[in-house]
């Protein structure tokens, strides 16, 4: 006669998590195009079985402007009438935000900064170019409110960077 050993529970948990391993899907089909794409291209969602949604992110982005370009006059009426309730509270949050995250936003907007350097350049020259008088006037007015700053300025640059003759 054969002698039989309780099986441990590890063998049963693993052969559990094996099978389920085995049933997950890779790919989903998107039910407003269609098109079988990768998994990760749906959002989650917790209500489905496989807990994604069954529309694909690229679809939900279309749905999400045809209804903006629809309805925007309601939308922007509606954000204007928040701005203006919660005005105060917005303000308070974003400093406070601000204040939080310093060197983090720091950090991105010097990102983009590096990332974006030519684009910001052709702007400002075309906007320079557009309007030359402007800003030529603008500067005459910051010299001239910046005097004792540009001299303070002038004298220590002339001092570390004494020129060699």
């Amino acid at each position: 006669m054969k002698e039989t050993y309780p099986i441990p529970n590890w063998v049963t948990n693993y052969h559990k998590n094996f099978m389920l391993k085995e049933r997950t899907k890779c790919f989903k089909t998107c039910l407003k195009c269609g098109e079988t794409k990768l998994v990760f291209k749906f959002s989650l969602d917790r209500r489905n079985p496989d807990g994604r949604t069954n529309v694909c992110k690229a679809c939900r982005v279309l749905e999400a402007e045809k209804y903006y370009y629809k309805n925007k006059d309601k939308i922007l009426i509606k954000s204007k009438k928040y701005r203006d309730t919660n005005g105060k509270d917005r303000s308070e949050y974003f400093k406070h935000y601000q204040e939080e995250n310093k060197e983090r936003l720091k950090e991105n907007a010097s990102k983009w900064y590096l990332e974006n350097k030519e684009t910001i350049k052709e702007r400002n020259l075309k906007y320079y170019q557009a309007n030359e008088e402007v800003c030529k006037q603008r500067r005459k007015l910051w010299i001239e409110k910046n005097k004792e700053g540009i001299k303070k300025y002038n004298r220590e640059y002339k001092r570390k960077h004494k020129l060699v003759r």
